[in-house]
């Protein structure tokens, strides 16, 4: 059987355009599509690499302060009590006969420090005399410090106040953890 140029010339054509999609359907878009594949995978891995990098910044952060946190706590006495400390400290700011209340509590941590709170009530008490209270507990030397207050005026004495401190501090765990 004879082919006409005309059979011949559309023939190659039709080769040359089935050979052109074989190409691009077998070679080419499976190439582009691998290189979208790694794009995406190197920009995940780029997204994974800062995120780690924040994670070490934040680790080391955290250690200094930690490392800081130590050191305060070996310069502290070693029997140091955060109740002790809050009732000396009433004694001196003339506090003392206003405490209704002070109610020691116990957060245990993971590793090898302890927080511990104690929470205060203070009756009929003066503006001058609960800031001077204040400037005597909040201590950074003993690492001690207000986590939350209340204050309400007191609705049987004019002019004084009712205040419900939380102090908190931080000491270490003698359980054998850590």
């Amino acid at each position: 059987m004879a082919l006409s140029s005309r059979d011949k010339t559309a023939l190659t054509i039709g080769g040359l355009v089935l050979l052109v999609f074989i190409l691009v359907q077998f070679v080419l878009f499976p190439l582009l599509d691998r290189r979208k594949r790694l794009e995406k995978t190197v920009a995940l891995r780029q997204q994974h690499l800062a995120e780690m990098q924040a994670m070490q910044q934040r680790y080391s952060r955290l250690h200094a302060q930690s490392s800081g946190l130590e050191e305060l706590l070996a310069k502290r006495a070693r029997d140091f009590s955060l109740f002790s400390f809050l009732e000396q400290m009433a004694s001196r700011a003339g506090v003392k006969e206003h405490i209704a209340y002070m109610k020691p509590s116990t957060m245990t941590g993971e590793g090898a420090l302890k927080q511990v709170m104690v929470e205060i009530k203070l009756q009929n008490l003066g503006l001058a005399q609960l800031v001077d209270f204040l400037e005597l507990i909040e201590s950074p030397k003993n690492v001690v410090e207000v986590k939350r207050i209340s204050i309400q005026e007191n609705s049987k004495s004019k002019g004084t106040l009712d205040v419900i401190l939380q102090v908190i501090s931080i000491l270490p765990d003698n359980n054998g953890r850590g």
